[in-house]
């Protein structure tokens, strides 16, 4: 018997900004609101009590194994994902697989000792601690688009809007006018920062999207007045001038005689950046053996020491080149069915076969003074079928680097790269 395929396609939009951009300039009335959505200490505890850490970890893995296996393609560009975007995307597919494809996909997500219940229950909760506090602005929403005449099954659709919040929406996607809807549904989510998913109308039965806006602005700015160009060592020798942005400020910092790592707080102190630089007889290449092998590592211990930190102000993004490496990545960790027409297995999403055709990641991190500023985007097409500080530790980034974006509480990573050329 023939079967009928038809085609999905699942968008999944992440986004964060700085404080002071697209517009946030009353950091006031922002941080009034933030203030208003955060969790009290209580709230907060009885959450975190229940969150069960393996979600986290997980998601971290995983992260780090695509960063792997990206950084491993020695393209000498810049590296950077969004493990939580990956994740929450891969779960809205994960929860309309069943059999084969559903163990091959909680193998490669790290969910093999979590029952689907479980996996959901875990997201909801991290979502809501990772939304509501922080002295940050973090807002996660999601979106199933349907055509008219698809039929999803309604045990998918109240599970993604009980777990995932997610909207439901029918609709003509073959014509532009839904397109421009589904734009503005994006771009209000987004603050505007991703004012387009699409261009054109989609032969697609099915589109998810999930979009996360995060505001923060560091806790100690850095002083524009202060910003210098100064020499950047690229991994080949070759030496460009780049801003580097300058403060002498106390920070959790630690180091070995290969490499210093430092945590520069966002808000209230709950979110902060990673940066880890090698040393100069060193290199990023070493790091990432460590990073890959142990990153928890540069999980705790960090001392309160008075850093004299140099970081580059840069701006620097996943290229498609790379992205487009996701499925080969994803099928050699073992996540095969999942993308042939033939074996997929999406039935608990719907009657008709479907298979996830591609899947595209897009990561733009910008970082200036006032913070960071940062999106990604991830696409999945399914055709169907402190003490006293003494004396200031240097720390000046001015070599190839690694960074996360990183939830204190859980120990959630945001984001992930590094930082070849800034």
């Amino acid at each position: 018997m023939n079967k009928k395929w038809m085609i999905v396609v699942l968008g999944l939009t992440l986004v964060a900004t700085a404080c002071g951009s697209h517009g946030l300039t009353d950091k006031q009335q922002e941080q009034k609101k933030t203030d208003e959505q955060a969790l009290d200490p209580k709230e907060r505890k009885a959450i975190l009590g229940k969150l069960d850490p393996k979600i986290v970890e997980a998601e971290n893995a995983f992260g780090l194994r695509i960063h792997q296996a990206l950084s491993k393609l020695e393209t000498g560009e810049n590296v950077l994902i969004s493990p939580y975007s990956l994740s929450t995307g891969l779960a809205l597919a994960y929860n309309g697989s069943a059999g084969e494809t559903a163990q091959q996909m909680q193998t490669v997500l790290g969910w093999n000792d979590m029952g689907l219940k479980q996996v959901n229950a875990a997201n909801s909760q991290l979502r809501s601690i990772l939304e509501h506090g922080g002295g940050v602005t973090l807002n996660i929403a999601n979106s199933v688009w349907i055509q008219n005449d698809f039929v999803m099954k309604e045990s998918y659709l109240n599970t993604v809007k009980d777990g995932y919040g997610a909207e439901v929406k029918a609709t003509d996607l073959g014509q532009q006018e839904s397109i421009n809807i589904m734009n503005n549904w994006v771009s209000e989510k987004t603050n505007g920062m991703i004012k387009e998913v699409y261009s054109k109308p989609q032969d697609a039965k099915a589109i998810l999207i999930n979009a996360v806006y995060f505001n923060g602005g560091w806790m100690d700015e850095f002083n524009p007045q202060l910003t210098e160009d100064k020499d950047f060592t690229l991994a080949d020798g070759t030496v460009k001038k780049v801003p580097m942005m300058k403060q002498e400020q106390g920070f959790g910092y630690k180091e070995s005689d290969k490499w210093q790592a430092v945590r520069l707080p966002y808000g209230d102190g709950r979110m902060h950046m990673l940066v880890v630089v090698p040393s100069k007889d060193s290199s990023l290449e070493e790091l990432h053996k460590q990073l890959w092998q142990d990153p928890s590592v540069w999980r705790s211990d960090y001392e309160f020491e008075t850093i004299k930190l140099e970081l580059p102000r840069f701006k620097a993004e996943l290229s498609d080149k790379l992205s487009e490496k996701l499925i080969d990545i994803l099928k050699n960790a073992g996540m095969k069915n999942a993308f042939l027409q033939e074996k997929a297995d999406f039935s608990a999403m719907a009657e008709t076969p479907l298979y996830i055709r591609s899947i595209g990641h897009k990561v733009v991190v910008d970082v200036n003074e006032e913070g960071t500023e940062a999106a990604a985007v991830t696409s999945i097409a399914m055709p169907t079928g402190a003490p006293e500080p003494t004396k200031p530790v240097v720390m000046t980034v001015d070599r190839p680097f690694f960074f996360a974006i990183e939830d204190r509480d859980t120990g959630a990573f945001l984001f992930m790269g590094s930082i070849m050329n800034p």
